[in-house]
This record gives C-alpha cells, sequence and structure tokens, in this order.
C-alpha cells in the first residue's frame, strides 16, 4: 500500500514568498529612513538642550525658570528617544540582510528589534498615561481650592 504523505507547509515558507520578501525591504527602507531621520532630530534636540543649559542660561539669569533645568529636560529626552530609534534602525538593517541572504536567524534578531520597538512605545504610553492621570488627579482639587 501507497503511503500519502500530507503537504504541509515548510518552516521556510516565510523565506521562500516573494511576496513577503517585498513588503519586508520596503518596510526595511521605510524604517531606515524614519530612523535615520529620528537620529538627526536626537541630534539636534541635544544640540538644543547644549544651547540652553550653556547660553539661555547665561542671557536669562533672572527668569522664575532656571532654563539650565530645561536643557537638561531636553537631554534626557532625546536620551529616551534613542532607544525606539535604535531598535527601528536595527529592525531595518537586519530585515535587509535576512531578505537578501535568506538568514533565519537575522530575520529572527530583526523581528526581536520590532518586538523591542512596540514594547518601548507600549511601556511608554502606559507611564504617559498614568503621569497624566496623576496630574489630573493634583491639578483638578488644587483648581478648586484656588477658586
Amino acid at each position: 500500500m501507497e503511503n500519502i504523505e500530507k503537504t504541509t507547509p515548510t518552516q521556510d515558507a516565510l523565506l521562500d514568498n516573494r511576496e513577503i520578501h517585498v513588503y519586508l525591504i520596503e518596510t526595511a527602507k521605510w524604517g531606515n529612513f524614519l530612523a535615520i531621520i529620528g537620529y538627526v532630530f536626537m541630534g539636534l534636540l541635544a544640540l538644543m538642550a547644549l544651547f540652553m543649559i550653556f547660553a539661555m542660561s547665561q542671557l536669562l539669569q533672572n527668569q522664575p525658570f532656571p532654563m539650565w533645568i530645561m536643557g537638561l529636560i531636553y537631554l534626557v529626552l532625546a536620551g529616551v528617544y534613542w532607544f525606539p530609534v535604535t531598535y527601528l534602525y536595527r529592525f531595518s538593517a537586519q530585515m535587509k540582510q535576512a531578505v537578501l541572504r535568506r538568514d533565519e536567524s537575522l530575520y529572527a534578531s530583526g523581528f526581536a528589534n520590532l518586538k523591542s520597538l512596540f514594547k518601548f512605545f507600549g511601556i511608554f504610553t502606559i507611564v504617559m498615561l498614568a503621569l497624566y492621570g496623576l496630574i489630573l488627579v493634583i491639578v483638578i482639587p488644587m483648581a478648586m481650592l484656588f477658586k
């Protein structure tokens, strides 16, 4: 009796699918573009922070809010911005190489960076919503007290 094997998609279906390759290459190109723009703006943000820390704090010494504090806030924001931009750049570079070489480990590494990017934005969103909620809980009663 003849053995009939069921044909199941192989694990390499992702590596052999032309349509998926086209989408991944295009996604990698746009991700690379956005990451480069992100690095440029991160550099501009850091330069602005240094300008505020050194130049503006000397020019506007009699202000109620010191400019060096605002510069430090900008510097921290540039540091926080580094993580998603780097994850996006790594995803793009690894995905481009994975498609060209058909390397499964590069696919995995690229998707791991994409997962880290989404995880960062998820945690960041939760933190920002919590801060907004905390601010509302503090500001609304304060506004009622000083009415």
